[in-house]
């Protein structure tokens, strides 16, 4: 039933490599079927990839600044109104993989069984959402982190250290929770192989020069991004949040398998990985106290996919020390039927996380519609400054669709001109309808309204409506 055979760190074949990786991409291609929008997050990185491109970064009005997907967005930015579904294809992609390097490195471990098992877990993180395929469909970074992760592993257990070393710089210049981890593995590599001190030089600089430097011409304060991650300050029982985001970032028994993954193993891998999880996952929790930074549950994600990793060897190891024939299919059939009602619970969300994602396409797509019925980003930027009654998604969304910074997008509607994005029949829809005849309603839609506020090029003969 279940392999006896444990597999051997064996190098992925070209060829095979091509194929996962071309499957991936044509899944996330597929994905595009499904209503989805960029996250908040995502628009960010769109906007300051096209202000790298101009040479004029602005980081002031986002979230903080991170150079890893920072540096992907220049890649793509520049595709123009195509670079959200390039960057979604992309990000999507690389989310896959994330699930791939899972299945990888718990197979190399334990075999083809613990890879799915590993897998499948995965799927279920990193809280009882589970938002993984939010977080995948939306393009998100956390995925991307979560599968740097796994596959840094995946190269230093075939013996690829360069590469591993390459990942893990990768992973540092997207999450700072990955420093101390570039900074071991750069050193053990540094001592072991002589003829990478060059790779691990240039990664070592990296850091400072990407994290400090892009955030210091972007906002002229190398520090700027750690004051603005600092949104949880004001929280007394911030700590207990976090712990208990971090106990919710897999299903409950994955838990207990990595536990018995410990105990069974003859090798200290599982003990290095638990080790990596739990130092990450205490930076999270340490840096939340300390410094007030959100403990997101998608901070988790890199350390949720090693225990889901781990907890699939423990379950598969437990089950092979019982003797094989209908002890063993008893065996599996107590486990699966023990962690059934948390996996079952988790997996129902599935739909409402679905749902949600729906929602937050369906307003984006009606801003975008407004946009273009209110004459354009060019008409906007022409009346001068710019505000939505939303600090989610649909701001940073605004700002890459009429083509200003971030920063130039203001959150609260009470200006005295400009152009005002309100949520149609919302008290400032029905505020700004009744303020008189210098305030002209450009485009009215099924969830946004797009005011001229006091603007010359606009007046009511000029009003645009869009049918209800």
């Amino acid at each position: 039933m279940i392999a006896e055979r444990r597999e051997r760190p064996v190098e992925l074949a070209g060829r095979t490599a091509a194929v996962v990786t071309a499957t991936c991409v044509a899944l996330a291609i597929a994905a595009l079927a499904v209503p989805a929008t960029l996250g908040y997050d995502p628009w960010s990185w769109l906007i300051w990839g096209r202000e790298v491109g101009h040479l004029e970064l602005d980081t002031t009005g986002g979230g903080s600044w991170k150079p890893l997907p920072a540096l992907l967005a220049v890649l793509v930015a520049p595709l123009g109104s195509v670079a959200p579904t390039v960057w979604l294809v992309l990000a999507r992609t690389l989310g896959l993989l994330a699930v791939v390097g899972a299945y990888r490195v718990a197979k190399v471990l334990a075999g083809r069984s613990a890879g799915l098992v590993a897998a499948g877990l995965l799927l279920l993180t990193p809280d009882g959402g589970p938002r993984f395929l939010r977080l995948v469909l939306e393009g998100h970074s956390a995925p991307i982190s979560a599968g740097l992760a796994l596959w840094t592993v995946e190269r230093h257990l075939v013996g690829r250290h360069g590469q591993a070393f390459v990942l893990v710089t990768l992973l540092a210049l997207d999450r700072p929770e990955g420093w101390p981890f570039l900074g071991i593995y750069g050193l053990w590599l540094w001592w072991h192989r002589p003829d990478r001190r060059g790779l691990v030089s240039g990664g070592f600089l990296a850091i400072p020069l990407l994290w400090f430097g892009g955030d210091w011409w972007g906002s002229g304060s190398p520090l700027h991004g750690a004051d603005a991650a600092q949104v949880s300050a004001g929280e007394p029982d911030r700590v207990s949040q976090a712990i208990e985001r971090l106990v919710r970032s897999v299903v409950l028994p994955t838990w207990a398998a990595a536990l018995a993954a410990l105990v069974w193993s003859r090798r200290s891998i599982e003990l290095l990985l638990l080790a990596a999880a739990a130092v990450w996952s205490l930076l999270v929790i340490a840096m939340s106290a300390a410094f007030g930074y959100a403990a997101l549950a998608r901070f988790y994600l890199p350390a949720a996919a090693l225990v889901c990793v781990v907890a699939a060897v423990g379950a598969v190891r437990g089950i092979r020390r019982v003797q094989p024939g209908w002890r063993r299919a008893v065996a599996v059939l107590v486990v699966v039927a023990v962690a059934s009602p948390w996996v079952i619970g988790r997996a129902s969300n599935f739909s409402a996380v679905l749902d949600e994602i729906e929602a937050r396409a369906t307003a984006e797509d009606d801003l975008a519609a407004a946009i273009d019925l209110a004459g354009g980003a060019a008409r906007l930027r022409a009346c001068g400054p710019i505000t939505i009654d939303s600090a989610d998604v649909p701001r940073p969304a605004l700002a890459w669709r009429v083509d200003v910074p971030l920063s130039a997008v203001g959150r609260s509607t009470r200006i005295p001109t400009g152009v005002v994005v309100v949520r149609t029949g919302g008290k400032a829809d029905v505020r700004l309808t009744a303020a008189g005849p210098t305030t002209v309603a450009l485009a009215r839609g099924r969830g946004w309204v797009i005011y001229a506020v006091d603007c010359p090029s606009a007046s009511p003969s000029l009003e645009v409506r869009l049918a209800e």
